[in-house]
Parts: structure tokens; C-alpha cells; sequence
């Protein structure tokens, strides 16, 4: 009899069989032992975890040989969808394997991953319950039924000799034996990596192998490519650092950064940090770092690794990616771009003959040598149950990884995210390069508050040594605080800002940035001052620039700003915390509300930002409208001020004592509950719960989704109305995905805002198909919508919504 795996129906809409099952099979194995990183080590003595990846794949379509399966398959009566179900018949088979060979807790997970492979991870309680059913049970006793007569042709097709005696149904009570000893005393880290490892590789495998998609083969790259591009940066250990322009400063940094590569044991060496200012070109140099490193380890281990460049923001990803382009442009490296507004139709050596759903997969697995991605999706995928995201969990073994403006995660999730890449690196094997420039806690947080208890602890190596040294050379800004110089309410508070401390200490000549904490703060700062300038009869240019504009506003804006800072008109921008990170903006002074420190130093960063002489300690004025505790907390309220209040100025000197003063405050005084809590269900593989606060693996999120805001789709002009018409097309099938994808799905994304929904009182769904997207319509947009401010929004809400 012949088996398949696949099907595909004809223009005359015949079902046929389209792969054979054993090719599909030996195809998945393939797959999966290319992304096999041999350098991985879980610490399981006399344990080769390649044969159980072998035996889980051979074994995860097994149930696929039944009569059942294969009517279902080809569209032949009778059809039973119930028992066409195929992925517990190859759990069975594995469990009972692995059991013989002595190893319960590995029999448990290899047919957790066989009976899951087509959904999300779960709880080892409930795969119990599952198995315990007795309609599971009545299912397996008639497929086991069914394909006993042809036993002898799978034995042949796997090469597994004992499928007959091992294919039987698990002994219920050893089994939960089994799992509460684990739950109450074999609970490890490890297995989670292990876990989730080995059910990437055959997620990915299998549907790399499904869709035809071919999986990539990495490259050598050039190491010398950023010398090319900026020279070759040199160390001159008697050089006096206060002799270097920025220039000269920056290629310092990167000569003492990649001169670690030269130490004989920097290849045991699994976790750097890279802590410098802003401006001194930390993406290039870490780029450089990377490049050479991965040409070190491909020479040692016989392998090229992956480098996988992650960052908070859109705006900054975009960036960074035009930096990397730029550089690796003349290579053939292939680069891959991994976030919301990604082209999937740009990726480099793509065949113009493969079809879309082959460009989105090699996407979503990152097959290529260079990947930018997201925050979101990169810890989303490090700490996950999910099966769409956990297809290329397993590139992250023996890969590069650079991590940028890490000071942006949540600080509860602190000690979580530094544990979490310490056990990546210790299990997988991956090189992590953290970046900052305002060096959050990251790994002090996590062994005091997790590894101390697993007796571990992180010794990361700090690439750049002279750190304290450059951060000493800058005086291109200072920060003043001026935290009682506001009071009453709100209304009262703007008002005195405009009127008495904004001309107080700003000049017509100079540019200008404030940046507040809230959305409805920033609009009535920006009003205000619009006003004060009319009064006065000046000209400057005046911008607003937050999440409550369209993104392709936002893109537009920042072009703008960047041209008037440019002709020198002085421009003044009110912002919110957008631009705190990676918006290349150079203003001449600033105010900023009260906030944490590393977001106050952030936006310090906007200030005088080239390093001009003539600008030498520009001043950041630290003013409070009252409204931090609501956005940040009551703790960081707290610690701020105790931070600022006893200077009457910080000059940039003295910033990472008084970062580092800040954050040690807020670290002894917070709590870390909801780190300690995800931990632990991960080392027990707690993958979900129907609670949420027991904080199962499931409920882990980088960005917490509300459910108190709406998608808005903004019609800004006749282009943004042919939009919305082309999505309509999409919905009702007139237009197919993947040409709404490729032409205008980056486009409607950009006029989207996520709005608070007591906003949204009067706006219709913007077809009636789809009820999660409301519309602001053209011959409205003025109603709802003001150009220069965004979504307008009721005066009487708090409106306390931040960005």
C-alpha cells in the first residue's frame, strides 16, 4: 500500500496524494539535523539527545499509516474525524522506547513533544488527563487495530524494529508516578530547553519539509566588513582620551570592544555586556564584535553561527537595519528583517519562483545569516508555549545574540530576562552581547533574586573596559532638575510651564525638546506653546510626535524635524517617550517630566547629541507635572527624585554613578515576584494554566496587551481611502493575501493607532467583516482626528496613556 503524508487537489478538484509518507518523513529528519547545533549541552550523561530527536521525529507521524488517516487524506469514504487524529500512536511508541532505555522523565517529554507537535506546549498535569481519558483510550485501541496487518512496511520505512511491542497504551498509574516525582522532585531548568530545543527542531523541520520551503545554509561572512566601511579602529594605550573628538572616541571603543577577540579563552566566553554612551556607535562596533567572533568560532567549531540583532522599536529596528544593509551590502549575506512592518517579499537570494507561503516561512524560521527582529518577538519566543513562535526557538543555539536598549524591558521582568539568557547560554550555547547605555541590573538582579537559589551565578565580560573612562570625556549635556517649580493642578501646571519656566529658559535661537509622560500632557504642552509663540509673533517650527499620530506620520515628522534641526530654524518638538530611544534627533536644550533615571539620561541623549563644542553641557531642565507615580509606579517616583533632589546639577560625567545609584535604590525596594513566578513555571513546565496569575509560560508578555484600547484605521487623504477599500477587497477575497501583503499591508498598518476606547464612542468597524478594526472616515477625520496632535481625545478622561 502506498502511504502519504500530503495531498493536493487538481483544477478538476481530484484529492491526490502529493508526498509520499516516508519521503515526507526522511525529509523532516533532514531538516531538523541541519539546525542541529552540536555544540549544545544539557548536561545528560550517557545521553545522546540526537537519537531522541531522531526517534521523535520518525516517530511524530506515525499515526499517519492508518486507513483512517489516509481516507481523511485523500477525501475516501469513510471519513472519520476522530480517528484520523494521528499524533498519539507516535507518542506512545517513543515513551515505551525511551522508558526501556531507563529514562522516564525523557520518555515523558519525548511524547509530550509527538502529541503536541500540532498544537501548543502543555502542562505535564494535563497531558495526564489526556491520556487518561477513555475516549483517548478507545481511539488508540482502534487504530492500533487498524494498523497492525501493516506493521512490517513501517517497521521498514522507520528502521525501528520494536514499533509492534512498544506500540501499546501507556500503564496510566506508572505514569503518573512518573510525573508527580518530576513535579515534586526532579524540577530543572533544563528541561524547559530542552523541550522547547527539540520541539523546534521538528515544528520547523516538518513544516519547512510541508511547504516545500528549503531550509538555508549559512555563509561565512567577512570579518573586515565594518573595517571597510569605517576603517580599522586602533588602541593607543597612551593615548589621553581627552585629546579625541567623538570620532577619535569612537573608533577607540571599538578597538579595546573587538580587541577581547584576541584573548585565548574568549571562545569560553558566553555572555558580554557592551556599556557606553549614546552616540558613540555601539550597533557597528557590536556589529564588528560579531563578525569576528563568528568567524573565530566557524574556524574552531567547524560552524557558522546565526547573529540575531534584537531592539525595542520599530523606528530603531528600521534603523538598524539600514545600518546593517549598508554595511553588509556588498556581501551576500543574507539579512533578514523579523518584525511587524517586515517585507517578506525583500529577503536577499529569494527564487523569484517561490510562492508566497515559502517567502513567509523562511521568514518566520529565520533561515538566513543575519536576523533583526523585535523585542517581542524574540523574548516572546525565548519564554513561549507557542507553536507558531517556537518554530525557530532552536536558532537561538550557538548563535550571536546583540540585545539593544535593554534598559527599555519592564524592571520587574529584570531578573527573569538575565536568568533566562544566562540558561540560553549555558544549554544552547549562544553568545549574548547585552548594550546599553544606562547598564540596568540585568544580571546582578537575576542571581540575587533567582541563581543564588539554583547555586549558579553570571560573570558576564564587559567588552568595553574603559566604560567609566568614556562616559568621563562627555560634558555634551547636563541635567537640572527643577522639581518644585510646578504646582497646583494640572491645568495650572501647564500654564506655569508655558508662560513662566519655557521662557524662562529657552531662546528663540535654540531648538528645543520636551518630553512628557502622558499622551494628554504632551497635546496640552504642545497647545500652550503654540499659543505662547503666536502671542509673541515667533516663527519657530513647532512638532508634535507620539503614538497618538499614525505611524507613517510619525516616519514623516521625524524627517521633517530632522531637516529643520539641520537648516538651523530652531525647531521645538513636545513628545512623549518615543523618542527615547534611536530617534537620531540633535536638539540644544531640553525639559523632560519627571521619570526614571535611564529614560531622563535617554533623552539627554537628543541633546547636543554630535558632541559640539560651542553646546558643552546643554541643559536638560527635569521638571514634574505630577504625573510619575501614575505612569511609573509609586517606587520609581520615589527613587527618581531622591536621585535628583540632592543636585543642582549633573553634569554628563557623573550620569552613570548616578544611573547606577538609581538603580540600585529601585532593586533593593522592588519587588520581583512576577519574575520569580514565571521562573519557576518554567522549570517545571507549568506551560499554561487557565489562571493567568499563576503566570504560566503562556501568560509571559513583553508588552502588556490591554483590553481597554481599539485599532483605528485613520483616513488621512484619498490614499488612505484606497487602502482601506484594498483591505475590504482582501476580506472578501477579491484581492489574495499575498498580493495585499505584498503592496499594501505595510501602508494600512502605518495609518492604524491604538486608541483608548472611551475615545472611540461613534466610529463604525470598518466593514462590517471586521470587527476589531474601527475607522476614522475622511469626510469625519476632522471630527476625530487633528493633524498636527493626532486622535482627539475627551478632556474629561485622565488620559493618563503613555507614548
Amino acid at each position: 500500500m502506498i502511504y502519504y503524508s500530503h495531498s493536493q487537489i487538481s483544477e478538476q478538484g481530484v484529492t491526490t496524494g502529493s508526498k509520499l509518507l516516508r519521503v515526507h518523513t526522511d525529509g523532516v529528519l533532514k531538516n531538523a539535523l541541519h539546525h542541529w547545533y552540536p555544540g549544545v549541552n544539557f548536561n545528560l550523561s550517557n545521553v545522546d539527545v540526537r537519537l531522541l530527536l531522531n526517534d521523535i521525529v520518525v516517530l511524530h507521524d506515525l499515526g499517519k499509516y492508518t486507513p483512517y488517516f489516509q481516507n481523511y487524506l485523500l477525501k475516501q469514504s469513510p471519513i472519520d474525524n476522530t480517528l484520523k487524529q494521528h499524533a498519539r500512536m507516535g507518542s506512545y511508541v517513543v515513551y515505551h522506547r525511551w522508558l526501556q532505555a531507563g529514562d522516564p522523565k525523557l520518555a515523558i517529554i519525548a511524547m509530550l513533544l509527538i502529541f503536541r507537535h500540532h498544537g501548543y506546549l502543555i502542562p505535564l498535569e494535563e497531558l495526564m488527563k489526556k491520556i487518561e481519558n477513555n475516549d483517548n483510550q478507545k481511539i488508540f485501541e482502534l487504530q492500533q487495530t487498524s494498523i497492525k496487518p501493516v506493521l512490517s512496511e513501517i517497521v521498514s520505512d522507520a528502521g525501528m524494529e520494536d514499533i509492534d511491542k512498544n506500540l501499546t497504551y501507556p500503564d496510566l498509574l506508572a505514569l503518573r508516578k512518573s510525573i508527580n516525582f518530576w513535579k515534586k522532585k526532579d524540577t530543572n531548568i533544563r528541561d524547559y530547553f530542552l523541550c522547547n530545543y527539540l520541539f523546534s527542531l521538528l515544528i520547523e523541520g516538518d513544516k519547512l519539509d510541508a511547504s516545500e520551503t528549503p531550509f538555508y545554509s549559512r555563509k561565512p561572512l567577512n570579518p573586515n566588513l565594518v573595517d571597510r566601511r569605517y576603517g580599522q579602529p586602533a588602541v593607543n594605550q597612551d593615548t589621553d582620551l581627552n585629546q579625541l573628538n567623538q570620532n577619535e572616541i569612537r573608533n577607540f571603543c571599538r578597538a579595546e570592544v573587538v580587541g577581547h577577540l584576541g584573548k585565548d579563552d574568549i571562545l569560553n566566553q558566553y555572555i558580554f555586556t557592551l556599556t557606553a554612551p549614546t552616540g558613540i556607535g555601539k550597533t557597528m562596533t557590536a556589529l564588528d564584535f560579531a563578525l569576528k567572533l563568528k568567524a573565530k568560532i566557524a574556524v574552531a567549531e567547524n560552524y557558522e553561527p546565526q547573529i540575531i540583532y534584537a531592539l525595542p522599536f520599530i523606528n530603531i529596528i528600521e534603523q538598524g537595519l539600514r545600518e546593517y544593509e549598508q554595511t553588509l551590502g556588498e556581501s551576500d549575506a543574507r539579512i533578514l528583517a523579523h518584525y511587524q512592518f517586515a517585507d517578506v517579499f525583500g529577503i536577499q537570494n529569494d527564487s523569484d519562483e517561490e510562492e508566497y507561503h515559502q517567502k513567509l516561512m523562511k521568514m518566520d524560521t529565520w533561515q538566513g545569516d543575519i536576523v533583526i527582529t523585535s523585542f517581542v518577538q524574540f523574548f516572546e519566543t525565548l519564554i513561549c508555549n507557542r507553536n507558531k513562535l517556537l518554530k525557530k526557538f532552536n536558532h537561538y543555539a550557538g548563535s550571536i545574540i546583540i540585545l539593544d536598549e535593554v534598559q527599555t524591558l519592564r524592571l520587574d521582568y529584570m531578573p527573569l530576562i538575565g536568568v533566562t539568557l544566562h540558561y540560553l547560554a549555558k544549554f544552547l550555547r549562544s553568545r549574548i552581547i547585552l548594550m546599553t547605555a544606562t547598564k540596568p541590573k540585568i544580571f546582578d538582579l537575576a542571581t540575587d533574586e533567582i541563581l543564588r537559589n539554583e547555586q549558579e551565578e553570571i560573570h558576564p565580560l564587559e567588552l568595553l573596559t574603559s566604560h567609566t573612562k568614556v562616559f568621563a570625556l562627555f560634558n555634551r549635556t547636563a541635567v537640572y532638575p527643577l522639581l518644585a517649580v510646578l504646582a497646583g493642578s494640572p491645568e495650572e501646571r501647564t500654564q506655569q510651564f508655558s508662560e513662566l519656566i519655557f521662557p524662562e529658559h529657552w531662546q528663540t535661537t535654540k531648538s528645543c525638546l520636551i518630553v512628557c509622560n502622558t499622551v494628554k500632557r504632551s497635546i496640552a504642552i504642545y497647545k500652550a506653546i503654540e499659543k505662547h509663540l503666536d502671542e509673541k509673533g515667533l516663527e519657530n517650527p513647532i512638532y508634535y510626535l507620539s503614538t497618538n499620530i499614525t505611524p507613517i506620520q510619525r516616519l514623516q515628522r521625524i524627517d521633517a524635524i530632522a531637516q529643520a534641526l539641520k537648516e538651523g530654524v530652531a525647531p521645538i518638538l513636545i513628545a512623549t517617550q518615543v523618542v527615547e530611544a534611536g530617534v537620531d534627533l540633535d536638539f540644544d536644550l531640553g525639559f523632560r517630566d519627571l521619570g526614571p533615571i535611564d529614560s531622563i539620561v535617554q533623552v539627554a541623549g537628543r541633546i547636543n547629541r554630535h558632541n559640539d563644542p560651542k553646546r558643552k553641557g546643554a541643559p536638560l531642565y527635569i521638571i514634574d507635572f505630577g504625573e510619575c507615580e501614575k505612569i511609573y509606579g509609586k517606587l520609581t517616583a520615589i527613587q527618581a527624585k531622591l536621585a535628583l533632589e540632592k543636585h543642582s546639577v549633573i553634569l554628563e560625567t557623573d550620569y552613570l554613578t548616578l544611573i547606577n545609584a538609581y538603580f540600585e535604590g529601585i532593586a533593593n525596594r522592588s519587588s520581583f515576584a512576577v519574575s520569580r513566578a514565571f521562573f519557576d513555571s518554567m522549570k517545571s513546565l507549568k506551560y499554561d494554566a487557565s489562571d493567568r496569575l499563576e503566570f504560566p509560560v503562556s501568560a509571559f508578555r513583553i508588552i502588556e496587551k490591554s483590553n481597554n484600547y481599539q485599532s483605528v484605521f485613520i483616513e488621512l487623504n484619498k490614499s488612505s481611502q484606497k487602502l482601506r477599500g484594498q483591505y475590504f477587497e482582501k476580506i472578501v477575497g477579491k484581492i489574495d493575501k499575498e498580493d495585499f501583503d505584498k503592496h499594501y499591508k505595510r501602508s494600512f498598518q502605518q495609518h492604524i493607532l491604538s486608541v483608548p476606547k472611551q475615545f472611540t464612542t461613534g466610529l463604525e468597524a470598518i466593514n462590517r467583516f471586521d470587527e476589531n478594526i474601527l475607522v476614522v472616515p475622511f469626510q469625519l477625520l476632522y471630527s476625530f482626528y487633528d493633524l498636527n496632535t493626532g486622535f482627539v481625545r475627551d478632556t474629561n478622561s485622565d488620559g493618563l496613556t503613555m507614548l
